[in-house]
């Protein structure tokens, strides 16, 4: 039980630092295939420097490993990417509430990867969170020619890649240590991304930009996707999906705070929604938790 509750501290921990990531979407003065790279670079740099500092070996097992989690980074960096193009052509809101179609990919995409059968609670929670995003969207969704809809379409891409990484991460690698994961998936990405950058824009950078990429590489992106990959091991990924759905709620007060981008009604009904699906997700996964850790004392 006690375990438990941790597990979704570090789960809220990591999204809470996800949330961030819309602002730096928007205030570094870069596209989103540059900044994925360098967001990568450090995100790299920090990892190894804490992996050499507290004498961790981050190999992996061999040929087969090393070719499954590259491939997952890939995926992570092309989610990254459309994530972050999803932002800049529209708004950190909208970015963030159509990449949180994930959760409803997520929950019936699991199904094909631990042969459960899709319980009639997670559809219904699905739709909740699929309500929620459509509500908090509003009147973009009828605008097709929009960057909004640009916007929507681009994170709709990004949940999709971003489900399927997560899946394969926790299905296919749950061996491997949770910043050895990320520390690979950054590599692979930066080595990926390396002939895109716009070299230009990087040359034209000031202090604070170089600051702000510290911050979202080293805090944002290596600090919270380790966080989340630990939760991945000891979470199902349909409860992780659930209540990472706080990102899109805590991402549109930061963009009102520090971008001026005020919430509209719908924004905070959806928001409402959303944060009941994220709380009844952590009370549900507690309670099983604790009716099975009771049928084993039983047994």
């Amino acid at each position: 039980m006690r375990h438990t509750k941790n597990h979704l501290s570090i789960l809220y921990l990591a999204v809470f630092l996800l949330s961030l990531n819309g602002l730096f979407s928007k205030i570094i003065p870069l596209d989103a295939v540059s900044v994925t790279q360098l967001r990568s670079v450090m995100a790299a740099i920090t990892l190894l420097f804490f992996a050499y500092a507290g004498k961790r070996v981050c190999r992996l097992s061999g040929l087969k490993e090393y070719a499954g989690v590259y491939l997952v980074g890939v995926i992570l960096g092309l989610h990254w990417i459309s994530f972050y193009h999803s932002m800049q052509i529209s708004t950190v809101a909208i970015g963030m509430l159509s990449l949180f179609t994930y959760p409803v990919i997520t929950v019936f995409l699991e199904p094909l990867f631990n042969k459960q059968k899709i319980q009639f609670s997670d559809v219904v929670a699905a739709i909740m969170v699929f309500v929620g995003v459509v509500m908090m969207v509003g009147d973009d969704l009828n605008q097709f020619d929009s960057d909004s809809m640009q916007g929507v379409f681009w994170g709709v891409i990004s949940a999709f890649l971003f489900s399927i990484r997560n899946l394969l991460q926790k299905y296919n690698h749950s061996n491997v240590s949770s910043d050895g994961l990320i520390l690979h998936q950054v590599i692979a990405i930066s080595i990926m991304l390396l002939l895109f950058v716009d070299i230009q824009s990087v040359r034209s950078l000031e202090i604070n930009d170089w600051l702000l990429l510290v911050v979202l590489g080293a805090i944002s992106t290596a600090a919270a996707h380790s966080l989340l990959s630990y939760s991945l091991k000891h979470l199902p990924a349909k409860s992780i999906a659930m209540i990472s759905c706080l990102q899109p709620l805590a991402a549109a007060v930061f963009a009102w705070i520090i971008l001026d981008e005020v919430p509209t009604k719908g924004i905070m009904a959806g928001g409402l929604i959303i944060i009941s699906v994220a709380f009844y997700e952590s009370v549900h996964h507690v309670g099983l938790h604790r009716s099975k850790k009771i049928k084993e004392n039983v047994n």
